[in-house]
């Protein structure tokens, strides 16, 4: 009986396990004529790579200081978990190569923020999207 059950916990164990991933949405001020950017564009902006928009206005990059969308937006868009990426603006901020990005603690902040600034970027959580902002559709 002992073998069994050892066996049935170590296949359990194998089994991948699901991550509830917050959906977000990437959002710009109204004002912004900005309607959609590739989702490779979005990354660059969110690693400092990409610093103005086409109109040659500099971007104003807002995130969330964690939870599930911030989590979910990190590893969706730029390809690292939320942890490898405090470190890549770490490492930036102290080698001098950038400044880190404003954060704010929720999507309600992020929203505000976006809804007051014509240059920002952020994300929040798509349920709280609203006609104060717009989203951009992600190509």
């Amino acid at each position: 009986m002992l073998p069994s059950r050892l066996i049935l916990l170590c296949l359990l164990m194998l089994l991948p396990t699901a991550v509830a991933a917050a959906d977000f949405a990437v959002v710009v001020n109204r004002e912004n004529p900005v309607d959609s950017l590739e989702r490779d564009e979005v990354k660059k902006i969110f690693l400092g790579r990409k610093t103005f928009w086409s109109d040659g206005q500099g971007i104003d990059v807002i995130l969330q200081e964690e939870g599930e969308v911030h989590e979910s937006f990190v590893l969706g868009i730029v390809h690292k978990s939320a942890r490898q990426f405090q470190m890549y603006w770490k490492m930036a901020l102290f080698s001098g190569t950038g400044i880190p990005p404003k954060q704010q603690p929720d999507s309600q902040a992020v929203k505000a923020a976006v809804a007051a600034n014509p240059k920002m970027i952020g994300y929040i959580d798509i349920r709280q999207l609203d006609d104060t902002v717009k989203e951009v559709q992600l190509k």
